[in-house]
């Protein structure tokens, strides 16, 4: 009878002996497989956890950036271009402008590249009396904005913004502040007439708290006419976007580059409510970040620490419990064994049936091991099992090493019993039985 034959006639009659060894093997390997999956999943888990918050972080940005936007609409524009020779003095007593441009400079500088200006708003503005109503007002011409094409996101495919801070004043209305509006008991709807031309009062602004709540707004070029000015503006409103204060100062030095004879006033106060309240926000993410990567890290470190001491406990347990096994198969199979003796079996052999069958236990084991242990440690971490993300976690490296070193420590569990059933003395064992 050859040895192989003998092996499965020795695995069919100890069917429990077997299985329980096998059913060993299977846990300490899946032990073992699993915690190495739960690590390697628990850094792929967390290098997903810190991309989604840091996506997150970018889209809280850009709707941050967005809402920021709208708010600058109820804030009002915080940068105004005027010419060099205006006196910012004169310009605070007064609440308006004395010197002039050509409005062809609104259009230098939404063709000349200057990223950080938007929204660009030319206006002509006045302190005069309005006749018809004897009423002393700040009057302001204007034109809509004008778009800066360097900024195409905010753009229409006709090159018109999308979301214009300020609407452009329909043909033939103005637009009134809330005080002179109260104070006139004027209301939307409402037909005035303005330096002799009729108007339909489009707008009745809420107040502002500034000399907004005094203004009257209407088309450019009726201001124009009126005082002479045709082709003129004294101010131009923008919208700057600064991701760093200490940014402040390099507009100046960008529209100085395009228009040599303007000045650049930069509401600081807005600028720098609306940069903190970006930074606080970019702060806040940032901090969401980190904390869930150090959660991580910190979560980790511990289930390294359990696997350095449950690994080595592991192994030591299922090599001791197979050494036990095989001992006490050996023990019950005394009679056998020194039969086979007496009819000329070689010690070799009778060493080689106990071992193979340790490292048949081996093998089982691992390949069953193996697979449990690698789907309890991806569901563990929330991974589903042949996904393209569970199969990241396939090891080559791991999987030979488990279906080596199982085997292995069978058969080196298994080698002491093997060995003491191959030196039995058949004779004395016969006697005994």
């Amino acid at each position: 009878m050859s040895i192989w034959s003998i092996i499965r006639s020795e695995i069919w009659r100890n069917q429990s002996n077997f299985l329980i060894g096998l059913l060993c093997i299977a846990v300490a390997v899946s032990l073992v497989v699993g915690a190495v999956t739960l690590l390697a999943a628990h850094d792929i888990t967390t290098e997903r956890i810190v991309d989604a918050k840091e996506r997150e972080t970018r889209e809280e940005m850009q709707r941050l950036e967005n809402d920021y936007r709208l708010m600058m609409r109820d804030m009002g524009y915080n940068v105004l271009v005027l010419h060099e020779e205006q006196s910012i003095d004169e310009l605070r007593m007064t609440g308006a402008p004395n010197t002039h441009m050509p409005m062809e400079y609104v259009f230098d500088l939404s063709t000349g590249g200057i990223e950080q200006l938007n929204h660009l708003y030319p206006i002509l503005q006045k302190r005069t009396t309005w006749p018809e109503k004897e009423r002393e007002i700040i009057l302001c011409g204007v034109m809509g904005q004008v778009p800066n094409f360097q900024k195409p996101r905010f753009l229409t495919e006709e090159g018109r913004y999308r979301n214009p801070i300020r609407a452009t004043i329909p043909e033939g209305s103005i637009e009134i502040g809330h005080d002179l509006a109260r104070s006139l008991d004027i209301s939307p709807g409402d037909a005035v007439e303005l330096f002799g031309e009729p108007f339909i009062v489009h707008r009745v602004y809420p107040r502002k708290g500034n000399e907004d709540d005094m203004t009257v707004w209407c088309p450019l070029d009726h201001v124009q006419a009126w005082f002479g000015l045709e082709g003129r503006i004294n101010g131009i409103l923008a919208l700057e976007c600064v991701c760093n204060f200490e940014d402040l100062g390099l507009v100046e030095a960008n529209v100085r580059q395009i228009l040599p004879d303007t000045q650049v006033m930069e509401f600081g106060t807005i600028l720098r409510a609306r940069f903190d309240a970006r930074a606080r926000a970019r702060q806040m993410h940032e901090h969401a970040v980190d904390a869930e990567l150090a959660y991580r890290m910190r979560l980790g470190e511990q289930r390294e620490g359990l696997v350095r001491v449950l690994v080595p406990v592991v192994l030591l347990g299922a090599g001791v419990w197979i050494f036990f096994l095989i001992r006490g198969n050996v023990k019950d199979r005394e009679g056998e064994i020194a039969i086979m003796r007496t009819v000329g079996v070689r010690a070799g052999k009778i060493m080689g049936i106990f071992l193979v069958k340790a490292g048949l236990m081996g093998v089982a084991g691992a390949l069953a091991g193996f697979l449990l242990g690698m789907t309890v440690g991806a569901a563990w971490e929330g991974i589903p099992v042949w996904t393209g993300a569970f199969m990241e976690l396939v090891s080559p490296a791991l999987a030979a090493l488990v279906l080596v070193g199982a085997p292995g420590l069978a058969i080196i569990a298994g080698w002491i019993p093997a060995m003491k059933a191959a030196q039995l003395d058949p004779a004395v064992i016969l006697r005994e039985e």
